[in-house]
């Protein structure tokens, strides 16, 4: 059987205050985005006190790692309790991470331009962690990117700005970055630390890690959808009118097989070139093809590839074979979402993922 542990402590300090047995548990991370966590405890446990209980679990002063077999696989801080009176019960609901500077105002002057985004990203982070009370020991890397995309940024406190509103923009506008916090255990501390790359962050070799159906694939979910499909995808551009860069992708093939037409469009507002337009159009077009796929599977977390043993943003290959693809399919894809559920079901912890582009993830 799987170890869970739940540590929780002090985010100012980093002092460890309780390890509290939890119940319901359910925890997500997603990257560029971060991820949710819940769970729950009652009070009046044998062994430990109702205060430490409710002191370690503080929404806005704690945080809380999960622990799988030893190894740290989600951290984040307490946002939120529910406390129900029949049960003696106590429900939590922690952010990641990444989520911290949705709630934190730029009250100084930030400007920066000439250097790579992401060191303006690294940057940004650095900033906000220097005012008296909010650093919450995010590790930032220390090595100089390459200046291969530069972005000017200026922000006034005057515009009272979150800081996660300029960090979103920088990650997701026009050749934009992946990004995401890796948490650690080290001795009697977790170490948390800003990982990013450019244009992508992970393995990027398919072949390093596989998943297969039958295998350590309980089942899947295949959908097939036309809600944002086209044969005539048109990707629009920042502006309006005859000022705005379009550009219309056709498949031709799948009108001469039999399809009738059907119209995408693919807003990217954030673009004034034309000839950026006409990159980011076929790529939009090869996503939209008809009908959308979209690949959901259900893992053994305790099978090999061990829940654990990857990362956010890594690539890997996927295999199936069965009555839907008698003839086996294989895709390969990155990993930009994974759900975790301790003992789901017999006992066994389970997971799933998402993979890029699938937009009901």
């Amino acid at each position: 059987m799987t170890d869970y542990k739940y540590i929780f402590g002090s985010l100012r300090d980093e002092q460890i205050v309780a390890e509290i047995p939890l119940y319901g548990t359910f925890m997500d991370l997603e990257l560029n985005v971060g991820g949710t966590f819940n769970g729950s405890f009652n009070l009046d446990q044998t062994g430990i006190s109702n205060r430490i209980l409710l002191d370690a679990t503080s929404p806005g002063r704690t945080w809380v790692v999960c622990e799988r077999n030893g190894q740290a696989v989600w951290a984040g801080f307490i946002w939120s309790r529910v406390y129900q009176s029949q049960s003696k019960s106590v429900q939590l609901f922690a952010n990641s991470f990444e989520k911290y500077p949705a709630k934190q105002l730029i009250r100084s002057q930030f400007t920066e331009g000439g250097v790579d985004q992401l060191q303006t990203f690294r940057d940004l982070w650095a900033h906000m962690q220097a005012v008296p009370g909010r650093n919450i020991n995010i590790n930032l890397p220390t090595a100089t990117p390459p200046i291969v995309v530069p972005k000017y940024v200026d922000i006034a406190p005057t515009d009272y700005k979150y800081y996660s509103e300029v960090m979103d923009a920088l990650a997701t506008g026009t050749d934009g970055f992946d990004w995401t916090i890796d948490v650690a255990k080290s001795g009697q501390y977790y170490l948390k630390t800003l990982r990013y790359g450019y244009p992508i962050t992970g393995s990027a070799d398919p072949k390093n890690l596989t998943f297969e159906y039958p295998g350590d694939i309980l089942n899947y979910y295949a959908t097939e959808s036309m809600v944002d499909a086209g044969t005539n995808v048109f990707t629009l551009g920042n502006g309006e009118g005859t000022s705005m860069p379009t550009r219309e992708v056709i498949h031709q093939d799948l009108l001469d097989g039999g399809f009738p037409r059907w119209d995408s469009v693919a807003p990217h507002k954030d673009v004034d070139n034309q000839s950026t337009i006409d990159g980011i159009a076929i790529q939009e077009a090869a996503i939209r093809r008809p009908p959308m796929l979209v690949m959901k599977p259900t893992l053994k977390a305790n099978l090999i590839p061990e829940f654990g043993s990857f990362g956010l943003g890594d690539a890997c290959t996927v295999y199936i074979k069965d009555p839907r693809f008698p003839e086996g399919f294989t895709f390969t894809s990155r990993i930009i979402k994974w759900t975790l559920n301790p003992q789901a079901s017999d006992q066994t912890d389970e997971f799933t993922i998402i993979f890029a582009g699938d937009e009901n993830g």
